[in-house]
């Protein structure tokens, strides 16, 4: 818990030097790299929690990997990070960095489950649907298909969700059935 209080300050901290410097944008492409590296490394994500491996050796490291590919500040954040020990929270902070950039500019994440692939037009309907809705000025569609929903669909919007599948109200009527 400690840790993730301390990413979410780290960034906090990168969005507004980021802002500062009106490197924002760039800032947020740097750090949606850096978190899909360190998810598909296993060999980074270890170099960034050992505590056996020692800083220099992972500022040497972390230079050679992400030097020339991010703009500055983030290098010198990720520096940073490794001269006070918490490059083992460096995926926490990009998360929290991904969702503080997301919600200044209102950009939504919504997952959307279907028993059935959608046509582009329903796609199109249910993005514009949610946009006019929520006012978001963008939203980040992930799609999965779930069979077992037999039709309809079930919408995640941050916290909030929506089931508006044939089996979830199946399952609604079977819970009222019992409790009568």
């Amino acid at each position: 818990m400690k840790g993730v209080r301390a990413a979410k300050r780290y960034a906090k901290a990168l969005m507004q030097l980021a802002d500062q410097n009106n490197s924002l944008d760039t800032t947020v492409v740097d750090v949606k790299m850096i978190h899909k590296l360190i998810e598909e490394s296993a060999d980074l994500k270890m170099l960034l929690s050992s505590p056996l491996i020692k800083s220099d050796k992972k500022h040497s490291i972390l230079s050679a990997i992400f030097d020339g590919k991010v703009n500055a500040l983030t290098l010198k954040f990720i520096q940073l990070l490794v001269d006070h020990n918490r490059e083992s929270h460096l995926d926490v902070m990009m998360q929290e960095f991904i969702s503080l950039y997301n919600e200044k500019n209102n950009i939504a994440k919504v997952s959307l489950a279907t028993a059935t692939v959608l046509n582009n037009n329903s796609r199109e309907l249910i993005l514009k649907t949610i946009k006019e809705k929520y006012k978001f000025s963008e939203i980040q569609l992930e799609e999965t298909v779930d069979s077992d929903l037999l039709g309809g669909l079930v919408m995640r919007i941050g916290d909030k969700q929506l089931d508006a599948s044939i089996q979830g109200q199946l399952r609604k009527i079977e819970n009222e059935l019992v409790q009568a």
